[in-house]
């Protein structure tokens, strides 16, 4: 099974189903909640559909999706992860920032994630890797920043609808760098991480959703990102879409150990 050409074609499908629908100015409807627990509008779902359609034509898979939650035979071979719209609520507001995000796994582990794809819905940019190659952005090899020194570093951290014990222990790390910021889609803020636009990335709330990190987080390291959780221990989330879970990246082992060192101060 060509998987890279899966999760184009997927991909595809779904950027034309944004564009149909901006064009048109629809798309924002409420139609539901998903069962991830975020409501559903149209454009989720009609995107998850087209998604859905072609990983059908492909054979026996497990599907993980926001919307319609887990399907298809748990001992198949492959799991996919899919997050048909992440950052809806920036596409519900008109603001530029939202993706798809398509992950293929092996296994039962985040560790098995065999090949990562981020479409960036706006602008068409693609980001794409497959465990043990490079990753790439629309098919040229792309790196992370060797930055090492917190104090010149950019960071996206997500903070929203979190609580004030956690924003309290952030304030050392945001005190120690240049900039934090964070856009309103975390796949798509990973691969920021992976092409050195960020110099590290976290969300420490306990909130990050499997859909959220699977691509992003493979297409990250395949570029030399380091992960880990909030206390420097694997990613060992649950493929699941109940699961929630923290995560912290860097560009480089060197600045994921200072920020992890923040976090602990």
């Amino acid at each position: 099974m060509e998987w890279e050409s899966v999760l184009h074609d997927a991909a595809e499908r779904v950027q034309e189903v944004r564009d149909k629908l901006v064009s048109a100015r629809e798309g924002t409807e409420r139609i539901g909640e998903g069962a991830g627990g975020d409501i559903t509008m149209r454009v989720d779902q009609e995107a998850e559909q087209e998604i859905i359609a072609v990983l059908k034509q492909k054979g026996d898979v497990r599907i993980v999706a926001e919307e319609q939650g887990e399907t298809g035979p748990k001992d198949a071979r492959w799991t996919v992860i899919v997050d048909p719209i992440d950052g809806s609520s920036n596409f519900e507001r008109g603001i530029p920032f939202y993706c798809t995000s398509i992950a293929v796994l092996e296994g039962r582990t985040l560790d098995d994630t065999k090949h990562g794809l981020v479409r960036n819905l706006v602008n068409g940019d693609t980001y794409y890797a497959q465990a043990g190659s490079y990753a790439t952005k629309n098919g040229a090899e792309i790196k992370t920043s060797t930055l090492q020194n917190l104090r010149e570093a950019t960071v996206g951290i997500d903070i929203s609808r979190t609580t004030l014990p956690v924003v309290k222990s952030l304030n050392v790390l945001i005190a120690s760098i240049k900039r934090q910021m964070h856009f309103g889609a975390n796949a798509l803020e990973t691969c920021f991480l992976a092409e050195g636009r960020l110099d590290g990335f976290l969300d420490i709330r306990g909130r990050i959703r499997i859909m959220d990190m699977a691509a992003g987080q493979l297409i990250a390291k395949q570029a030399g990102a380091v992960f880990s959780d909030e206390r420097g221990g694997p990613l060992r989330p649950a493929i699941s879409v109940k699961e929630r879970f923290s995560v912290v990246g860097g560009g480089n082992s060197t600045l994921h150990a200072h920020i992890l060192a923040k976090l602990k101060g």
